[in-house]
């Protein structure tokens, strides 16, 4: 490798004097800024920079620059220690001694990298290149870090189709087929549901200065379950204890077993309540009542009943509630038409029409068929919206909303202090079985009462890391909610109609004159439309 060029001070005449050399062919110059920053190191200040810099940019050093009148001090061999890139390693930069100065030796350079801070991963070969060949104005790595191993997320496997969960075949002309719903998956008993594969935290690596390189972070996960379902001894694998019927619901696996009314729920039925998934072949009759943990289908008219779901609502032909009718589902809904009900779920809404409606769902609201016409009551979601027509000519009172996701972030901060007040809480019990320990091993009384709380903290302590775990699950679905959730709008492929209130993010606008093909956006405090 090619040596660079240098510079050296040297005392002559009684004056103190800059000597530059060349570089060998393929090495680099000698900069001005290298050599300002040597001669701050010797403390050497009343040299003319203009002058300096001129002289080095000429290039022409046959002879050299005159630096001071008077001599300046035989300072030895100078090493310059440059920690880089967060601590991962460190150059050492050596400029040669002035005139009647001393060579460095090994124990210098080392002493020069303790003050800079070096502790870890110092290089002894690079050293004893320096020492063997006194190569100057040259970066050496002197030291390098031990490298953190980095990890890997959590991944779990799902041996079941999670996509066709209540998610019916759209057609070309936007309305849905509920005639491929493919919703039921059935299981057997012992079949395997899902494996998990751990997440692998890494391991933390040493930064030159002698402290921690953390790895980067990685998602952590678990496997979530309901009723029906065995997990194995290493929490990897979930398994069916049961026949029956499969769903993934934000990321929790249940197995249900499938009740079947073969014609109307009305009063030869009596109201309905069953801890798997209910299917009914005709109607649910007004007043009555389903209740279910799993999933509800309903392949005729559901009149002003009341649905409540742990899983997916599927009506395949829609509900005509009456002003009394309501659903209410876990996961998701999908309906032909949905009129003159309060409709609300923690999944999707998709229908081809919603009437003098109530709505209000956590995920993306899809009014899409042939009409999709929204129109009338109120539309509430926190993901997007997309239609094909809001309000209608007859002007009636129509409000199409995102929510703003203020009071989530509210949620998750509250559960951030939850969780340290609860740590803190697990790190005193700790403490105090450790104090009996010791006051045990010094044979120190230790009395009935002592002896008591320590088994109270004991009993509490799985049941404080149990909710701890909890919170942690809870917070980081908010905080993934919330990301997902930054840039949602409302999409109309048809017409807006004036009279519609439009809401984003508490930000409203009334529309005043008809719009058409557009997405209705908050800028600032306002809501514009735009282009599809």
């Amino acid at each position: 490798m090619a040596r660079n060029g240098y510079f050296q001070v040297v005392n002559e005449d009684g004056r103190a004097w800059l000597r530059v050399h060349m570089p060998e062919e393929g090495g680099e110059t000698v900069s001005v800024e290298d050599v300002m920053q040597y001669l701050d190191k010797i403390s050497l200040e009343d040299y003319d920079v203009s002058e300096l810099n001129q002289y080095i940019q000429n290039g022409e050093f046959d002879l050299p620059f005159n630096l001071s009148a008077s001599e300046v001090l035989p300072e030895s061999e100078k090493c310059i220690i440059t920690v880089e890139d967060e601590g991962r390693r460190a150059l050492a930069r050596f400029y040669p001694p002035v005139s009647g100065g001393a060579a460095m030796e090994e124990q210098d350079i080392i002493s020069d990298l303790r003050l800079a801070g070096v502790r870890h991963g110092i290089h002894k070969k690079a050293i004893n290149h320096f020492l063997a060949n006194r190569e100057y104005c040259h970066d050496y790595i002197i030291a390098e870090a031990t490298q953190p191993v980095q990890g890997y997320d959590a991944e779990i496997t799902y041996f079941f189709d999670v996509n066709a969960t209540a998610k019916p075949k759209l057609n070309e002309d936007g309305s849905v087929d509920f005639h491929q719903l493919g919703n039921i998956k059935t299981v057997t008993a012992g079949e395997k549901l899902a494996t998990l594969k751990p997440a692998n935290r890494g391991r933390a690596g040493i930064s030159v200065l002698g402290t921690p390189l953390k790895p980067k972070k990685v998602k952590v996960r678990h496997l979530r379950f309901g009723r029906n379902i065995e997990i194995s001894p290493d929490k990897c694998n979930i398994y069916s204890k049961v026949a029956g019927h499969v769903t993934l619901v934000d990321d929790m696996v249940m197995v249900s077993d499938i009740y079947r009314v073969p014609a109307d729920v009305d009063s030869s039925t009596g109201d309905i309540d069953y801890n798997g998934t209910v299917e009914v072949a005709g109607n649910v009759n007004t007043g009555f009542r389903i209740k279910a943990e799993g999933d509800i289908i309903v392949n005729g008219v559901v009149e002003g009943a009341v649905l409540i779901s742990g899983g997916n609502i599927v009506l395949k032909r829609g509900m005509q509630g009456m002003e009394r009718g309501e659903l209410r589902a876990a996961g998701n809904i999908t309906a032909k038409f949905l009129e003159n009900c309060k409709v609300s779920c923690e999944g999707g809404l998709r229908a081809d029409a919603v009437l003098h409606s109530e709505v209000e769902c956590r995920e993306q609201i899809q009014v899409r068929g042939k009409k999709g016409l929204i129109n009338g009551g109120s539309v509430r979601t926190y993901a997007g919206i997309h239609a094909t027509s809001l309000g209608s000519t007859m002007g009636s009172s129509t409000q199409v909303e995102i929510m703003s996701d203020i009071e989530l972030g509210k949620r998750a901060n509250k559960l951030k202090e939850d969780i340290q007040e609860k740590e803190k809480n697990l790190r005193d019990i700790e403490k105090m079985a450790d104090a009996i320990r010791e006051m045990r091993k010094s044979r120190q009384e230790v009395t009935p009462e002592q002896v008591k709380n320590v088994k109270t903290a004991a009993l509490s302590k799985p049941i404080l890391k149990k909710e701890v775990q909890e919170m942690r699950r809870e917070r980081e679905e908010l905080l993934a909610r919330i990301e997902k959730n930054r840039n949602v709008c409302i999409k109309v492929e048809g017409t807006v109609y004036s009279g519609v209130k439009i809401v984003v993010k508490d930000a409203m606008r009334i529309v005043k004159d008809k719009m058409t093909h557009c997405r209705l956006v908050r800028e600032g405090a306002d809501v514009q439309m735009k282009g599809l």
